[in-house]
């Protein structure tokens, strides 16, 4: 009995974008009749069950049940009921001769087994919706089932390269083709990842570990079939459908929550590119075990993390109960795992078609040449989280695209024994521009303060002398009275530059303040007024692992600048914060800059204001 199941149309839509009948090929070519002018009176599954030599193709066929997604089979359907039903498709079936004995009884048992499986390496990957037939020449890309792009050649009468004999056999619900060999499948990205068997035999257990457990399942409301509603009214459905994607294809980087402790602490990264896309060319690292220990081992020392931390948002708003002021954290480890595992997947992935060539253009290569030459004339590589990576003297990009290279159907994956990206990247230099206000803690000023524009550009005459400014613009700080010594704090917070957001981390750095002289205020084309000195001292407040959320500080002596020039003074050298600040929210190290002149020392030439321009964490590697 012929059946047409009435999920199936709205089932395949997970599988595949479906490929549309152009204007030549309607659903009605072909419909009733072969090329010959014989009509179709047999549906496909009628036309394979008279052929002895698709026996084998037709055994699994009645074996393997529908599934709407990778864990929800559609009960009593299989591919022969596709096969025989009412719905137009399109068929390669394999002669028996295409499975050697042990393949054909693998297939067998993997249809009890792993029915997913069978229907997307196998089935799915052999169907296509509505009526393909090989006349009129030309070559169509054509959508699977399983919604990889296959090439149907229809001038050499070809399935992806593979000769079609017999072919264009018409039935009542599509065509036939018969094949010597089944349709080559292809992983994408997440299918070879997340494949058991792969995964072991490369050693990208950790890896494979962490991406599918960030798997999720969500309701779809239109693929359901909805019921009669219940007795308050709200509805429900004789048939759920539920898809599954990967929070790992999203580009996260973000505070999910203010609701959850854990959350709102810290962020949630991800490498932002969706493997299972078959119209994308990716090119994919996959660490192996040995590479995920080894990251681990140079990332650890940058995410100790304390019990509690000062919430400097609510203190400079002038909190003073500790239930406000200090923030827990439930699970220091816990969140150095999570924050290191991030750190160590979210670089991995790159989009073919966002990599420069050598003059900056985008979109130009093609992924063979690309690969023979591991992007090396790339101007940059730029990996689907946001870093842009260059080489450099110490670093050649091209390193990244070393190891085992695993063509599949969305570009490349490459298996790597190295975690080799550079220092910049995992614990970058940090530069803080006090210009921008909010790293600038004015509630707890003593003092006046004001942004001042400065234009690099129209000083051209004299700048290179004496130093430009960052981001054409400074700060003028000065004393709320002629006799007074004015306090800042500023936030150690690091801004956007070319790679992703960076924070204090539990690591080595020399921390420098960037002094502007006073005549800036007023110079343009020429300098003009006579130099001024300072007397400042820098306080660093840091957390140490206080039980009472307490901060450390450590001061520098008097430091005296001359104000001749833009000048970067070393403050701390080779300072190590403790404990990270790395994705945390509301949390991190301030600075303060107090001037230090006596009356006297301000008749001598010595100022009471001061002009800043940033800060700049150097890191350090022990």
């Amino acid at each position: 009995m012929k059946r047409i199941n009435k999920y199936i149309g709205a089932a395949l839509l997970g599988f595949a974008t479906l490929a549309i009948p152009s204007c030549t090929e309607t659903w009605d070519d072909h419909y009733d009749k072969i090329d010959e002018g014989t009509f179709a009176n047999k549906t496909l599954w009628e036309l394979i069950c008279e052929r002895p030599e698709l026996s084998r193709f037709k055994q699994i066929a009645e074996k393997s049940t529908y599934y709407r997604d990778e864990t929800r089979p559609q009960d009593n359907y299989t591919f022969k009921d596709m096969l025989n039903g009412s719905m137009l498709i399109t068929a390669w079936v394999p002669e028996n001769s295409a499975f050697t004995d042990a393949e054909f009884q693998e297939w067998m048992e993997m249809a009890e087994t792993n029915g997913f499986t069978v229907q997307q390496q196998l089935m799915a990957n052999s169907i296509a919706l509505y009526r393909h037939v090989a006349t009129g020449g030309g070559i169509d890309t054509l959508a699977m089932l399983n919604g990889k792009k296959l090439e149907f050649n229809k001038d050499d009468f070809t399935m992806q390269f593979i000769p079609m004999k017999p072919y264009n056999i018409a039935a009542t619900n599509g065509t036939l083709h018969i094949m010597p060999a089944p349709l080559p499948f292809k992983y994408n990205l997440y299918e070879y990842l997340k494949d058991e068997r792969n995964a072991s035999a490369n050693n990208v257990g950790i890896f494979h570990d962490f991406v599918v457990e960030n798997d999720t399942t969500y309701f779809d409301e239109n693929r359901s079939v909805e019921g009669n509603p219940d007795i308050n009214g709200n509805p429900t459905y004789v048939d759920s459908v539920y898809n599954i994607t990967n929070t790992m294809f999203r580009q996260t980087h973000a505070f999910p929550s203010q609701n959850n402790t854990d959350q709102y602490l810290t962020y949630d990264e991800s490498f932002g590119a969706n493997l299972v896309g078959e119209d994308s060319t990716f090119i994919m690292l996959y660490p192996t075990d040995e590479a995920w220990e080894k990251a681990h081992q140079k990332l650890e020392r940058l995410y100790n993390y304390a019990e509690k931390y000062v919430d400097k948002e609510k203190f400079d708003l002038g909190g003073d109960s500790k239930s406000t002021l200090y923030r827990d954290v439930t699970n220091p480890d816990s969140l150095k795992e999570k924050n290191i595992a991030m750190d160590i997947v979210s670089p991995l992935c790159f989009n073919l078609h966002f990599q420069p060539n050598a003059g900056g253009q985008i979109g130009r290569w093609k992924l063979d040449d690309f690969m023979a030459e591991k992007g090396q004339s790339a101007e940059y590589f730029l990996n689907t989280f946001g870093d842009t990576l260059r080489s450099d003297a110490n670093w050649d990009k091209s390193s990244l695209l070393e190891g085992k290279q695993v063509d599949v159907s969305n570009g490349v994956a490459i298996i790597k024994d190295e975690w080799d990206f550079p220092l910049k990247l995992y614990q970058p230099d940090l530069h803080i521009e006090v210009g921008y206000r909010s790293f600038f803690n004015t509630g707890k000023a003593t003092g006046n303060y004001q942004a001042v524009p400065f234009s690099n550009a129209a000083a051209e005459a004299w700048i290179d002398s004496v130093g430009r400014v960052s981001e054409d613009n400074f700060y003028y700080i000065w004393p709320s009275s002629a006799s007074g010594n004015p306090k800042f704090d500023f936030k150690l917070v690091g801004t956007h530059g070319e790679n992703r957001e960076s924070d204090v981390m539990s690591g080595k750095y020399d921390i420098y303040v960037v002094m502007v002289p006073d005549f800036y205020i007023t110079s343009s084309d020429t300098i003009v007024g006579d130099t001024v000195k300072h007397k400042i001292v820098a306080t660093l407040n840091y957390c140490n692992g206080n039980a009472n959320g307490n901060e450390a500080s450590l001061s520098t002596d008097v430091i005296e600048y001359l104000g001749e020039k833009v000048d970067t003074i070393l403050l701390f050298p080779d300072f190590e914060f403790p404990y990270s600040y790395k994705n945390m929210r509301q949390c991190y190290p301030t600075i303060s800059l107090t001037t230090k002149t006596t009356s006297k020392e301000r008749r001598e030439g010595y100022s009471n204001s001061f002009c800043i321009d940033r800060f700049i964490l150097r890191s350090k590697e022990d």
